[in-house]
């Protein structure tokens, strides 16, 4: 999902830019157009009326030559002819005297010899201006020409009142304004519309790179605008697109070998960058840490590690300069011995990040402590008949005793070297056992349970005897997959347990059952074994009763033997008695499905 950029909402959308920028220019040009418009309008009609004032000047002037000899009624004359004509006519000498005038008494009048339009009538044949007349109190346009008399170089002017030419103009301004406003508003609505028509293809493409951006794949390309600019853009961005695409795929493939090649690695793996923050972390680094699998990318490693110890190593390998070993004991849903190898990785001679490995080494340490148990366990059970043995060799050899004792003493020597015979067999019996449950070794037959039970009743049948003890068996017809030899040795060491443990007189029975397993409980009357040592038993050299056990002449090995034969059959031994003075030991066994 995209993040929200405020300082893209702050910004105008281009059609709205667009139009903005053609509102200026459409009210200059109107400005400009209008101001044209109505000085071309003004141009007009005042260079019509310069003409129109230049053919009345000549029809007056011909009108006064014509009636050059009737001097005494000139005054009368140029008055009929300005109210004929409806214009002011004036008449004026050489000298700029008025000689007549059709509104005026000319001696009334003051001197025209500085009008303008004097002075260019002269110069050159025809004058004209413009100005506002005191006399008349209105705007008003003169113009000139020469009266041509054979005994004066007079001069006839003619000028019109302005005013009803300026209400025209001015309504034909007015309506030039209105029709400007109306273009004006005409050409905003279209520069709207083409507006929006240029950014409708770009809003388009802009939703399809937006969607681009947030799946990573091109399922439609940009469609094509019919505009050149526009196609080419679009084009480009599809390249561009189909480009991104194929790169986002080899770097999403690596990154996925990256990882699987992690989540497939047996060590925990951290990277971190050089402000401590996490790059990568596989599965097991997760679980060794007790991390939660959330997205904790980018998160600072000492907020998601709250094993100090941890990030006390990681610190220490970020201050040093080479590789780091550390052995950890992690406390968390389960207690872990691990150990961290630390390597700062240098770019340009500075420290870009971290890498860290982990490597559980619980089991070894188990397997180390269990071997330390293994030889202090078998130099202890070897050390007492070796003990006993030197002492009665020493007595034997030291006094002078009868030989019905010496012969007694040799026999509790014997006793204990057959002991200890007796814990080297079983211990190789056990390591022969263990070597073909790791190797896989055995070859399982399908078999008859019940005839395996009753060889293991014949092994120990002279001894249940001596103890008067009956071995029943209850067995229907059941089939496993077994070797018959390593069940039978199974069977006879609970067996001979069950004897030499239980209750003298009473009844031993082998039940044998099976459901989703085959069940072989073995059950004997005798002292029940509590819930703490259950799970021990079957530990070597485990002894509930340590001074019983040995009366009892065991070696400790036996419950350790047949859990080995049990687990290289792919089952399990239990102990599974649930009566006060009953014990009841339990092989599963697969089912043959």
């Amino acid at each position: 999902m995209l993040g929200i950029d405020f300082t893209l909402m702050k910004r105008r959308p281009l059609f709205i830019q667009l139009f903005y920028s053609y509102v200026p220019i459409i009210i200059i040009a109107l400005i400009v157009l209008v101001f044209f418009i109505n000085q071309i309008i003004r141009d007009f009609y005042y260079r019509h009326v310069k003409e129109d004032l230049y053919d009345r000047a000549i029809l007056v002037s011909k009108l006064i030559t014509h009636h050059e000899d009737e001097w005494q009624f000139f005054q009368e004359l140029v008055k009929t002819s300005g109210k004929e004509t409806n214009m002011r006519i004036t008449v004026v000498d050489e000298g700029g005297v008025v000689i007549a005038d059709s509104d005026e008494q000319p001696f009334l009048m003051d001197n025209h010899l500085n009008r303008p339009e004097i002075i260019q009538s002269k110069l050159y044949g025809v004058g004209s201006s413009q100005r506002f007349s005191t006399t008349l109190n209105q705007e008003m346009m003169y113009l000139a020409i020469p009266l041509l008399l054979d005994k004066n170089n007079w001069t006839v002017r003619v000028s019109m009142s302005l005013s009803n030419l300026e209400m025209i103009i001015k309504d034909l301004q007015k309506q030039v304004v209105y029709l400007g406003v109306v273009i004006g508003f005409s050409l905003l609505f279209i520069s709207f519309y083409f507006s929006r028509k240029v950014t409708i293809p770009l809003q388009s493409m802009r939703k399809d790179a937006e969607s681009f951006v947030e799946t990573f794949q091109l399922t439609d390309p940009l469609t094509i605008p019919k505009t050149k600019e526009l196609a080419s853009l679009a084009i480009s961005l599809n390249k561009m697109a189909v480009e991104i695409e194929k790169r986002i795929k080899i770097i999403q493939h690596e990154k996925d070998d990256r990882e699987e090649l992690l989540s497939s690695m047996q060590e925990g793996i951290i990277s971190l960058d050089n402000k401590m923050k996490v790059l990568s972390i596989n599965d097991i680094a997760k679980e060794y840490l007790h991390i939660e699998p959330e997205n904790i990318i980018g998160e600072k490693v000492t907020s998601i590690i709250r094993q100090k110890k941890v990030t006390s190593f990681i610190k220490k390998v970020k201050k040093g300069k080479g590789k780091t070993q550390d052995e950890i004991v992690i406390k968390t849903n389960k207690k872990r011995t691990i150990i961290f190898n630390g390597t700062p990785l240098i770019k340009e001679k500075k420290i870009s990040g971290i890498l860290i490995t982990m490597t559980d080494i619980t089991f070894q340490k188990q397997l180390e402590r269990l071997r330390q148990n293994f030889v202090a366990n078998v130099s202890h059970e070897l050390k007492t008949p070796i003990t006993s043995i030197l002492g009665y060799m020493e007595i034997i050899q030291s006094s002078d005793i009868e030989d019905d004792k010496k012969h007694d003493f040799y026999g509790k020597v014997l006793n204990q070297t057959n002991r200890m015979n007796d814990i080297i067999d079983d211990l190789l019996r056990l390591s022969k056992i263990e070597s073909q449950e790791e190797d896989s070794s055995i070859d399982l037959v399908s078999m008859e349970i019940k005839a395996i039970l009753e060889g293991s009743v014949d092994d120990v049948l002279d001894k249940a005897q001596k103890n008067n003890n009956r071995i029943l068996i209850h067995c229907n017809d059941i089939r496993a997959s077994v070797d018959a030899q390593l069940l039978r040795e199974a069977i006879a060491n609970l067996l001979e347990n069950s004897v030499k443990y239980g209750d003298s007189g009473r009844d031993i029975k082998i039940i044998a059952e099976a459901d989703s397993q085959v069940l072989i409980h073995i059950e004997n009357s005798g002292q029940r074994i509590s819930e703490k040592h259950r799970d021990k038993v079957f530990q070597r050299f485990y002894r509930i009763d340590k001074s019983r056990d040995r009366k009892a002449g065991g070696t400790g090995l036996g419950l350790a033997i047949v859990k080995h034969i049990a687990l290289v059959h792919g089952g399990e031994v239990f102990v599974s008695d649930s009566k006060k003075d009953k014990c009841r030991f339990t092989i599963s066994l697969p089912k043959i499905s």
